[in-house]
């Protein structure tokens, strides 16, 4: 269950029976222990690339936050796949930057529940939860495409480096538009991609995608998710930008933005 909100701000309410069936498949423990320690040694040098871009896209969501706030409201962040937290020290630094912020009720959904440890420890090395006694992190096990809150009730969901191992990125799509408040709630997303301008290593990154599905958790090298999330029905537009990464080059190609409901 879902620690008790800060402020009941934003309470669980259960995900559909069915959706949970269809969507929230059984897990291997001892595999998603390897990958949730993997992810926490194995990524500094892309976070390191990807650094200013997200930075950037951070601070623009935060800026809108703190231009939403009213009195002593905190706004409810939404991490969805939020994985061992890398993006932790981007929270703290847009925080410090934008002081009308007093606090966050941030929470983390993920089907990899060995992740959370991980992820608390990294919220703790960037001295995000001493910034205010007003910051919570809370977690629940669940996936993108069955998210277990009220239609409306959150300010901001963040994904990065998600959508490319979620079941359907259209049902995740389709409940994140729900839980967003409507005409204000913002999505930012981070995601790599299909090549859209290298013929020759999109061909290689649809020959390895069903390789990778198995070693890395279901993520897929194939998808032209950019093209998704703007046919996802978000009213408010979406900002989106393409660079290719100086990493590896099948998850170079990079889509990211922030989209809103």
């Amino acid at each position: 269950l879902l620690p008790p909100a800060a402020n009941a701000l934003v309470e669980m309410t259960p995900p559909s029976p069915d959706l949970v069936k269809t969507y929230d498949r059984p897990r291997n423990a001892g595999v998603d222990n390897f990958f949730s320690y993997s992810m926490s040694v194995g990524m500094e040098d892309y976070e390191s690339k990807a650094r200013p871009y997200k930075t950037r896209l951070f601070q623009k969501l935060f800026r809108s936050l703190a231009g939403n706030a009213r009195g002593d409201y905190l706004p409810v962040v939404l991490e969805v796949g939020m994985g061992t937290f890398p993006n932790a020290p981007y929270y703290s630094e847009a925080l410090q930057y934008n002081s009308e912020l007093k606090g966050l009720d941030i929470l983390s959904v993920d089907p990899n529940d060995s992740m959370f440890d991980y992820a608390k420890d990294s919220a703790k090395t960037s001295g995000l939860l001493s910034l205010s006694t007003d910051i919570s992190l809370r977690n629940v096990h669940g996936v993108a495409e069955a998210l277990p809150f009220p239609d409306g009730s959150v300010d901001a969901i963040i994904g990065t480096l998600t959508l490319c191992s979620v079941t359907s990125q259209e049902r995740a799509l389709s409940e994140i538009r729900r839980v967003l408040k409507p005409q204000t709630g913002q999505f930012l997303f981070w995601e790599h991609v299909l090549s859209e301008d290298d013929a020759g290593l999109a061909l290689r990154q649809r020959v390895l995608s069903p390789i990778q599905t198995i070693v890395a958790d279901g993520c897929h090298l194939n998808r032209r998710t950019g093209a998704t999330i703007q046919n996802a029905g978000f009213a408010g537009g979406v900002e989106m930008e393409y660079l290719n990464l100086d990493v590896s080059d099948i998850i170079g190609p990079t889509v990211f933005g922030i989209a809103t409901a």
